[in-house]
């Protein structure tokens, strides 16, 4: 007789869930709910539990960290100038006095927002300050 032979166990996983919610909620801006359930082998409801909290099995862990592991990345968007354009593209209608009045405003808020949070501002987030003239500090 042959010895059955045992599934292998999943690897362990190594992120903490706290990180892992956070970069599927990012995933999932760019893929449906419903289609990421299908390329990591979970129902949609197990993914909303997950983002919701709950403290998911070994298994589904493992499917998740290697379905984002296969995801590919993303070039970063960041900088002054993504910053200027998107700010001009979301007030067309606003002058450039009020456009740059906006942007100061907008830096100062993403600087006190990091401050409260007791994080060092991106580098992006401090050029866009310098730029508008706001003090980082």
């Amino acid at each position: 007789m042959t010895p059955k032979k045992r599934p292998t166990p999943p690897a362990i996983p190594t992120v903490p869930a706290a990180l892992l919610r956070a970069r599927l909620e990012h995933e999932l801006g760019a893929v449906s709910l419903r289609q990421a359930a299908r390329e990591i082998g979970l129902s949609p409801n197990a993914i909303k539990n997950f983002l919701a909290g709950a403290e998911p099995r070994r298994t589904t862990r493992v499917k998740i960290e290697r379905w984002l592991a296969s995801r590919p990345e993303k070039p970063r968007t960041e900088g002054l100038g993504h910053f200027v354009r998107l700010l001009q593209q979301i007030t067309p209608d606003l002058g450039e006095r009020d456009t740059r009045h906006l942007g100061r405003e907008l830096s100062r808020l993403l600087l006190d927002t990091y401050r409260r949070n007791r994080l060092p501002p991106p580098r992006w987030v401090r050029e866009v300050a310098r730029h508008y003239g706001v003090e980082s500090p």
